[in-house]
């Protein structure tokens, strides 16, 4: 009798080996970066750490920011698992075979806006002959500024001028008639002050891609598993930052840090408008690669990338 129930107890410690999740033994890390600074914009995943979403999947997740990372770098030479970063950027290196790929669509809907003030603009083609100010003459900013451009057949009938990030004092001195934004910071604080202006978001006119996680191939073939708990759990923590955005903003301050009492009202704007950026039919995080393949061509016709590719190319589907 005692040999038989050493036996089962063998048995059922063995279907319980069989059966634990494969981080039984302890998380696996996974290194996010962020080319920014601490903000409300990413407040899913704080979220995600905060009420565990992360944990539960056996993922200790660790964030870490800096105008300084070069996302595509570090992804190309394994020393970060994932990166956030804007996706018309993935497609320009898609052209360039870097073996980059998109996991999660965080933005589904591009954010760049162009703001004017209002008692100086009515409409884009008031611009004409005027300067309109952007952060760098490189990247998403630039790209969107590029669209809009040619929505409104401004292409060569305006000043561009490099101003980093300094689009309200800008705007405000007269140093330009118009600044390149993302609707979900500088517009939102702006009209929070009582400025009122004239804004056109990109969005309203072009199928552009957002920001995206992105990943290697590299990457993605020895880690598929714990990047598919990745998406998961950022799924889950994007569904309740929509769910309960009282919470979340709590959340989002405490990860910030050294927001004044009477900025609070300030960043909460910021995050409704960023959850404004989230949503998909297919669901949170939902890449589709009609929309990337409409970008593709998009910027092919901005003449930034030599010729059409696959979208498949730089998109992995968990």
């Amino acid at each position: 009798m005692k040999t038989t129930a050493i036996r089962a107890a063998s048995v059922l410690c063995a279907l319980i080996a069989c059966t634990a999740p494969s981080w039984a033994a302890g998380p696996d890390k996974v290194v996010l970066a962020i080319g920014y600074i601490p903000h409300v914009q990413f407040t899913p995943l704080y979220v995600g750490i905060d009420k565990g979403f992360y944990a539960a999947e056996g993922i200790d997740l660790q964030l870490e920011f800096g105008f300084q990372y070069d996302i595509f770098s570090l992804l190309s030479a394994g020393r970060i698992d994932v990166g956030l970063s804007d996706s018309d950027q993935l497609v320009i290196s898609g052209s360039r075979d870097l073996g980059l790929e998109a996991v999660f669509q965080y933005y589904q809907k591009y954010p760049v806006s162009i703001v004017a003030r209002a008692e100086s603009v009515l409409t884009p083609e008031d611009l004409r002959g005027k300067t309109i100010g952007t952060p760098e003459v490189s990247g998403t900013s630039w790209i969107g500024l590029q669209l809009f451009l040619k929505k409104y057949g401004l292409e060569k009938a305006v000043n561009v001028e490099k101003i980093g990030y300094t689009q309200e004092p800008t705007l405000m001195s007269g140093r330009a008639a118009a600044v390149v934004c993302f609707l979900n910071n500088e517009p939102v604080a702006m009209k929070a002050r009582g400025i009122a202006i004239r804004q056109w978001d990109v969005k309203d006119w072009s199928d552009m891609v957002g920001a995206s996680f992105i990943s290697s191939r590299a990457i993605i073939s020895a880690r598929s598993d714990v990047l598919a708990r990745f998406v998961l759990a950022t799924r889950k923590a994007m569904d309740f930052t929509m769910a309960h955005r009282d919470e979340a903003m709590q959340i989002a301050l405490k990860n910030v840090g050294n927001v004044k009492k009477e900025d609070e009202p300030l960043f909460r704007l910021r995050l409704d408008a960023t959850c404004d950026l989230f949503p998909s039919p297919k669901g949170y995080g939902a890449l589709d690669p009609a929309q990337y393949t409409r970008s593709i061509s998009e910027l092919l016709s901005l003449g930034l990338i030599p010729a059409a590719y696959p979208a498949e190319k730089i998109l992995r589907q968990f």
